[in-house]
């Protein structure tokens, strides 16, 4: 076991831990894949009253650690104790959610057309066996007793569906913890959240914080695995950092500077090598215009896009510009206006149109819209080139799969195996994966829209550094985000906008966090 983590003895029902003892340990567990090893040995501890972040690179183990603690996987080797009770191997199907640990996932696992009572229901007389009718006074009540007590202020017969992203998650947290009380009948939990804000806009998470600070004052633990240092940093007590499948430390937050938890993560210092100054193609038209553009939230927008330029554009939730990207390339309805490609008008923009003009999109929710998670890597990355590879009705997979596994070589896709099933890589290798699919096709102009979300600190340098290499032999890119350090260190110019307008525009040494969240915010309160 690290000499940086303490692994202290616990005590009494999970109900009623001390504050500060050992409600989880996870002591010398192990897990290897194909004679790969996952995990090596790893220890962890998670103490009652505390919110505790997991941390790691892409690939470092953290995915399996919590698949092992939900009993998706089991272990190798290893011991797991809750609060002082060694769990028996195979821990089963249902892992630690028997044993008042409750889990909830990136999505969130919420269906549209049901409402948040109906949810809450299925969780209490869904896994019971044999025909029961529902009370459902009774549900109510439960539920509204359950909101009440964490103060979120939604209405038990609300669909999912209507419901904001950040109130989604709540229900997903609320509804994680009374699972876990009518598994073991009391108010204490230890709560695993898995990345839960990557899909969440950036000045909604706060309220979520609000409500996981909240489950910790009543006594829960929350285990937090989270790529965002930032937010780490704002509601952790403590993190643990995997790194290539072993513990690289434990560390109490109080103190740690963003600096020293991305060293741990990485192993060596973060050097951040500023990119020079772009070369600007003036002399020749954008390589992408838009005149007059209106959508849903976009008003009235005129913007050029030239060769050898990165610009970002920002905002607050419902200034625009997550909307942009796709009304540029035809994914969202043009209510008017105008676009350009290499200074030709696109008279009817539908992406089909734009994939013709050598326009791409990267979109924020790579699950949902940029990949189709269950074919394979090879079928993922051949999609756009299935009219060079084919004559009539033969697909020449042969040599589809030679060109999956060059861009995977070219990108460090891990791991290299172009058979695997999409949803295996992890998200940063699944983001390479992407973005080498469509530098394959030598674009114009590579519209992203979040380009890094969910991606670990390695992963994002890699990124950076493709789109940076494209951008300086003549490519040009938007790149649409609320992450502000994402555009120092990636923008030529940014653009803010606000009620679907430019409001301002900053260049080179102009781009820093102050300045982009001062200008922001300043016209948010204007």
């Amino acid at each position: 076991m690290s000499s940086e983590q303490s692994v202290e003895p616990g005590g009494g029902a999970l109900g009623a831990p001390t504050a500060g003892t050992a409600l989880l340990e996870v002591i010398g567990l192990s897990k290897a894949f194909s004679g790969a090893p996952a995990l090596r040995s790893v220890d962890l501890t998670i103490r009652a009253g505390e919110i505790h972040g997991l941390l790691g690179a892409n690939g470092s183990g953290k995915s399996t650690l919590i698949k092992i603690l939900a009993g998706f996987h089991q272990p190798d080797d290893g011991r797991i104790i809750v609060n002082g009770d060694e769990r028996p191997m195979p821990l089963g199907p249902r892992g630690l959610r028997d044993h008042g640990v409750a889990f909830v996932h990136q999505d969130l696992g919420l269906i549209p057309a049901s409402t948040v009572l109906e949810h809450m229901a299925l969780d209490s007389h869904g896994a019971a066996p044999g025909l029961r009718r529902i009370s459902w006074r009774d549900e109510r009540l439960r539920v509204e007793e359950l909101l009440a007590r964490f103060q979120v202020s939604i209405d038990p017969d609300a669909l999912i569906e209507i419901l904001s992203p950040v109130q989604r998650a709540m229900v997903a947290v609320v509804r994680a913890v009374g699972d876990q009380e009518r598994a073991i009948g009391n108010a204490r939990s230890l709560l695993v959240l898995d990345e839960p804000t990557v899909f969440l806009p950036r000045d909604e998470i706060d309220l979520l914080f609000a409500l996981l600070r909240r489950l910790k004052s009543q006594g829960n633990s929350v285990v937090l695995v989270s790529h965002d240092l930032d937010e780490v940093l704002a509601v952790t007590d403590r993190v643990t950092v995997l790194r290539d499948g072993s513990l690289a430390g434990t560390r109490d937050v109080a103190g740690q500077t963003r600096q020293d938890i991305v060293e741990l993560i990485l192993g060596a210092p973060d050097e951040h090598v500023p990119h020079g100054k772009p070369t600007v193609r003036t002399d020749l038209p954008p390589l992408m215009a838009a005149e007059g553009l209106t959508g849903d939230r976009i008003q009235n927008l005129s913007i050029e896009l030239r060769g050898g330029e990165v610009v970002g554009v920002t905002g607050l939730a419902g200034s625009g510009f997550e909307e942009l990207p796709e009304l540029l390339f035809g994914a969202r309805t043009r209510r008017a206006g105008t676009i350009l490609v290499d200074g030709r008008e696109v008279t009817r923009p539908t992406p089909r149109e734009m994939l013709d003009r050598r326009i791409t999109l990267v979109p924020s929710d790579r699950k949902a819209e940029g990949a189709a998670q269950d074919l394979t890597v090879n079928e993922n990355l051949a999609l756009p080139f299935f009219g060079d590879h084919s004559g009539g009705w033969l697909i020449r997979w042969s040599a589809l799969r030679e060109q999956a596994q060059r861009i995977c070589r070219r990108f460090n896709v891990v791991p290299p195996s172009v058979e695997l099933t999409f949803s295996n890589l992890s998200g940063g290798n699944q983001q390479k994966a992407l973005l080498g699919k469509w530098f394959q096709t030598d674009p114009l102009v590579m519209l992203l829209n979040e380009p890094t979300q969910g991606v670990d600190v390695g992963a994002r340098r890699e990124i950076f550094k493709l789109i940076r290499e494209a951008v300086t032999d003549g490519m040009s890119a938007l790149c649409a985000t609320s992450d502000y350090e994402q555009l120092v260190e990636l923008a030529d110019r940014v653009l803010i906008l606000q009620d679907g307008q430019v409001r301002h525009e900053l260049h080179g040494a102009e781009i820093t966090k102050d300045s982009l969240a001062a200008l922001i915010y300043s016209e948010a309160a204007a």
